[in-house]
């Protein structure tokens, strides 16, 4: 018997397909996307203005002017003085004596000169130390080396003062001839035996190269040691009155220069003053020159001056550059701006009166367009107009003088973005110093912004009148 084959018939299952997923897929995937999109986004952020009080920079140097004239030895040999450093001579006072030998020196070594410090010779000492301690501080050594020169200085002004008032009984208490020249002073003043290389230094020469240390050089030659012919041995100073040239910086320069006195303090010595003044300019660089008839004794060993002024502190606002903006307005003079009353004379509209001429008809005609100014500038004379609030080569009217303007001038403002309503508002800035990362601009000006408003912190993010997000 055949086999009979039996066909077995294979079906294959259908797989439906599950919504549920389908839509939950899509959803994850818009997630997913939408995630994306916003880390690689740019937020908009918001800065917070604060305030900041602007240390300014209070501090320059002075040169001393004085009017001076020097002396010179005409001939080689060991000097003794007679005079201390500021005291005042008149003509024929001996200032210092000159010896060729020095034989009376060497004579004075084994000599009992049997002098007694006088009270003043005393407390000239006294004022010495007190100096010290009032300049230097107790951890500062390198003063106890100024100090004890000052002391030696003193000592030997005595000494040789005493020499010169008995030096007939120490010639005649000896057969040694001792052959010395004093000198007198030709004119009468105050001694000082400071020199240094800004001699015969006017307060016309006085220029930004004065203030250079580099070349420049000072000795003080109150000593015994020996001198060449035509050696500087003393100067003196015959006028009372005297001058200081301040260095100043170009932001200094701008504080002051409107004034005409000024209070400063002299860091050397902390002394304060307020004085007249006079500021001028020798190309960029700044100056300030002060004539003082007090106090020339004081620094008749200094040429340089250390300088506080004293600057009324401002206070500005901290604003970002990432916040600044530039935007244009047009430039219209501040009297086609008027008031109109309209309908409610209390709340009067603020704008322009326009005039449209007809060329079919041939006839002209007038309105007012109500406007908001971002800035009115008083001293030019000026207020600053949105380019969208008025069409360029507009004509506006002023019905005071019945005459018209055509809007033509375009100039850039420079601001921030104010989002205090929730949306952006352009308001104009005035910088008034700059920093590394930071600007800071003036409080309180006219349509700016203020303490605690916010701003965006990025203003490229966004344009004017968007909605903050």
């Amino acid at each position: 018997m055949a086999d009979k084959k039996q066909k077995v018939l294979r079906t294959r299952k259908i797989r439906t397909i599950n919504v549920g997923v389908f839509i939950i897929g899509l959803v994850l995937v818009y997630i997913i996307v939408n995630i994306v999109i916003s880390i690689r986004k740019d937020h908009v952020s918001l800065y917070e203005v604060q305030a900041i009080n602007m240390a300014q920079d209070n501090t320059c140097e002075a040169v001393i002017i004085r009017n001076e004239e020097n002396y010179y030895t005409d001939k080689a040999g060991y000097t003794n003085y007679y005079i201390r450093s500021g005291s005042r001579v008149a003509v024929g006072d001996a200032v210092y004596s000159i010896d060729e030998s020095k034989n009376i020196y060497d004579y004075l070594t084994d000599y009992d000169l049997n002098y007694d410090y006088s009270e003043s010779d005393i407390e000239m000492l006294r004022k010495c130390v007190s100096d010290y301690y009032s300049e230097n501080t107790l951890d500062d050594y390198s003063g106890v080396y100024n100090l004890r020169t000052s002391l030696e200085t003193e000592i030997a002004g005595i000494s040789d003062s005493f020499l010169l008032e008995n030096l007939d009984q120490i010639q005649s208490s000896t057969d040694t001839t001792f052959t010395f020249d004093i000198k007198k002073a030709e004119k009468a003043g105050v001694v000082s035996f400071f020199s240094d290389s800004l001699e015969g230094l006017t307060a016309d020469s006085v220029t930004a190269a004065t203030f250079d240390r580099k070349n420049y050089s000072a000795e003080n030659i109150f000593d015994s040691d020996i001198k060449q012919s035509g050696s500087f041995v003393y100067k003196i100073v015959d006028d009372s009155s005297w001058a200081m040239v301040f260095h100043l910086t170009p932001e200094q320069y701008d504080n002051l220069s409107e004034k005409s006195s000024i209070t400063f303090t002299i860091k050397n010595d902390g002394l304060k003053l307020t004085k007249e003044c006079s500021f001028y300019k020798q190309g960029d660089d700044c100056f300030c020159r002060i004539v003082m008839d007090n106090y020339m004794i004081r620094y008749i060993k200094d040429r340089f001056l250390e300088i506080r002024l004293e600057l009324a502190d401002e206070e500005g606002l901290k604003i970002p550059y990432s916040s600044l903006v530039d935007k244009e307005f047009f430039v219209v003079p501040i009297n086609y701006y008027v008031s109109n009353p309209g309908e409610d004379p209390d709340h009067p509209d603020y704008g322009f009166n326009f005039m449209n001429y007809d060329e079919t008809t041939r006839s002209l005609s007038y309105g007012f367009k109500p406007c908001e100014i971002y800035y009115k500038d008083e001293e030019n004379g000026v207020v600053y107009v949105d380019t969208k609030d008025l069409d360029y080569g507009q004509y506006i009217y002023s019905m005071d003088d019945e005459t018209r303007y055509q809007v033509s001038v375009i100039k850039k403002i420079k601001g921030v973005y104010n989002v205090n309503r929730g949306y952006a508002i352009f308001r104009r800035i005035e910088i008034i110093s700059e920093d590394e990362d930071y600007c800071i601009v003036r409080e309180g000006a006219n349509l700016s912004i203020g303490k605690y408003d916010h701003i965006l912190l990025n203003a490229s993010l966004l344009k004017e009148n968007n909605e903050v997000y």
